[in-house]
């Protein structure tokens, strides 16, 4: 009798403990689930039903998204009533295009809202001064053309009436995540801003890999 107590008892134990150990992970799973929700909330009562958007309010901005801006060493505030951070859908994934200014240049940068509560910058492929390809998260002067489904990217520069550059970038998802692929380079040799690009370069399909006999 006393030895079926001693096992009830242990029984009892275990489950005593078990049960503290679910409900230890459930308050630890709150937190988070409650800052999902309260993210989720604060982007649909900004959009308002809007696939894209402008914000030009730096108190409008979503903390998450502010925060990872700040912490890219951007500096958005000054900029944004005139050059507000656009919030554009491409391939069905959240961007957000925000200009930051360093010294008297600035650049736009993305960040990719697939996570709310944790907002990522993105790095683009660019051509290297030596050949071949690196990458940057500051590609310059950023136009969304939602029509071809394509981002325009043009370096900037203090110096009047000079050589200009622009990249074509397409948006790839895959197993690795979100990347931008580039698929077009082009120059405008004639200066003070002339519309006269001419490409140097463009991505080709890849050959179909040889399928297995």
């Amino acid at each position: 009798m006393q030895f079926r107590i001693s096992i009830l008892s242990r029984a009892v134990v275990v489950g005593l403990l078990l049960f503290a150990s679910i409900a230890t992970g459930l308050a630890e799973d709150r937190p988070q689930a409650d800052a999902r929700r309260d993210a989720l909330r604060e982007w649909q009562n900004l959009a308002n039903g809007r696939t894209e958007f402008e914000i030009a309010d730096p108190a409008l901005v979503p903390k998450p998204l502010a925060l990872a801006i700040e912490q890219s060493d951007c500096r958005y505030k000054d900029d944004i009533q005139h050059r507000p951070i656009r919030i554009v859908r491409v391939e069905k994934q959240r961007l957000a295009i925000v200009f930051c200014r360093f010294s008297v240049v600035g650049s736009d940068m993305v960040f990719d809202l697939d996570n709310l509560q944790k907002p990522k910058v993105l790095a683009f492929p660019h051509p290297a001064s030596k050949g071949g390809f690196g990458t940057t998260d500051l590609p310059g002067a950023i136009t969304w053309k939602k029509e071809a489904g394509v981002l325009e990217a043009e370096p900037v520069t203090d110096l009047a009436c000079t050589w200009r550059t622009r990249y074509t970038y397409r948006l790839d998802k895959s197993f690795a995540g979100i990347t931008f692929v580039i698929v077009r380079i082009q120059v405008n040799k004639n200066e003070c801003r002339q519309d006269e690009w001419l490409t140097v370069w463009e991505a080709s399909p890849w050959p179909e890999q040889p399928k297995s006999p």
